[in-house]
């Protein structure tokens, strides 16, 4: 019997700068090389790597699923504070208007919540702008997984709440990963209890920072670049040699005690339709007063600042500069 296929949700790629050491194009060729369906983008804070990605995939018949990793605050606003938290949440785009959400919550994270060098999120902007958008509840360092380590389960719970009545239960899924550490097997339990308690399905992710298994050493290496260390004297390192794009038998091997997670997968890639219009001109559309041909309306406004500037009539020079 042939292993079911599995979707990666949860990847990072050098578009999370100095932490994800995949390359967009060998990523959607592996994916390819492995016979998965689709795969997901979601790197630290950002979008940047969503053209880029999306051509890659469908040049190599893979379906795009277009997300990024969101860091969660209390108060995006806060700047008083030296230490505060900071949580992952991974979200992905369900369709063009959960894109364009996502987008906004990339760009006000930089505008409204930028600190120490990351874009920071608040549930008051979730809530805005979460329409068309899927969020997993996170790796072991989002809030809900952290909550359960430390032993806070009806925080746990609360939070899983929250995030059921910003996005809408049926867009929130309970993320479980397999990554030989202990934290994150103690926050399994949990997240499985809970998960069941709520009555929605775990999905597995593979929190991928790598290509192989092999290229663990190179990403360590960047990791090192990153803060600024060695290799003999790492300040940050994966303990574990796990955060790699596993095949699909991977997959089944390593969520083989909650079966239906590597199935999850399937069905959100399934739910996840994004069409760019790409090689155009996309410009905003902004409205006018009482309907106005925009070209018109932006001419009436040109002459009336070339009047008020220059008098009434205005000079011949002016008119033709105009």
């Amino acid at each position: 019997m042939s292993t079911p296929s599995a979707v990666h949700l949860h990847v990072h790629s050098e578009y999370s700068l100095l932490d994800g050491a995949c390359k967009i194009e060998a990523l959607a060729a592996r994916c390819a090389e492995l016979g998965m369906p689709a795969l997901g983008l979601t790197d630290h804070g950002v979008l940047n790597g969503a053209v880029e990605f999306y051509k890659a995939c469908r040049k190599h018949g893979v379906k795009p699923i277009l997300g990024l990793e969101a860091y969660l605050v209390d108060d995006r606003h806060e700047r008083e504070k030296v230490r505060y938290e900071r949580n992952h949440l991974t979200l992905l785009a369900r369709d063009e208007t959960g894109f364009k959400n996502l987008i906004k919550l990339s760009s006000l994270g930089y505008l409204d919540g930028f600190r120490r060098g990351q874009a920071n999120v608040d549930m008051e902007l979730l809530d805005r702008h979460s329409d068309g958008v899927i969020a997993l509840s996170g790796c072991l360092q989002s809030r809900f997984c952290q909550r359960i380590v430390q032993e806070r389960e009806q925080e746990a719970r609360a939070h899983a709440d929250e995030l059921m009545g910003v996005f809408g239960a049926e867009n929130v899924y309970f993320e479980v990963q397999n990554n030989k550490i202990p934290e994150q097997d103690r926050a399994n339990e949990g997240i499985v209890r809970i998960a069941r308690d709520v009555g929605r399905p775990v999905v597995g992710t593979a929190d991928v920072h790598y290509l192989r298994r092999e290229d663990y050493s190179t990403h360590s290496a960047l990791l090192c670049v990153q803060t600024k260390s060695t290799l003999a004297q790492p300040k940050l390192r994966f303990d574990t040699n796990e955060f790699f794009l596993k095949s699909p038998e991977e997959m089944a091997g390593a969520f083989s005690a909650w079966p239906e997670a590597v199935p999850t997968s399937l069905e959100i890639a399934e739910r996840c339709e994004i069409e760019l219009e790409l090689d155009k001109m996309m410009l905003p559309t902004y409205p006018t007063p009482d309907g106005a041909v925009p070209t018109e309306y932006l001419r009436g406004l040109t002459e009336q600042g070339l009047r008020e500037r220059y008098g009434d009539p205005p000079p011949a020079d002016a008119v033709e500069r105009l």
